[in-house]
């Protein structure tokens, strides 16, 4: 496998998961939005905690791989 396909390979993926996480940033806000327990809001925060930074490390992969994959089209 090429680098240039390996680098593809790794941003397709890293896109796929951002574009998962992002959706399940989405579900996490809107439940905690309803949330009536003290608990519940807790664990969502904590779990929209964990997504943010999940989010964060698939942004700064892609920003890495982007120009390789530039370079070689």
């Amino acid at each position: 496998m090429s680098k240039t396909s390996f680098s593809a390979e790794i941003l397709n993926s890293s896109s796929l998961h951002l574009d998962i996480v992002d959706e399940f940033i989405a579900i996490t806000q809107s439940k905690l939005t309803g949330a009536t327990s003290e608990f519940a809001r807790d664990s969502l925060t904590d779990l929209l905690s964990g997504l943010t930074a999940q989010r964060e490390t698939y942004r700064a992969v892609l920003a890495t791989i982007q120009p390789v994959t530039a370079l070689a089209a």
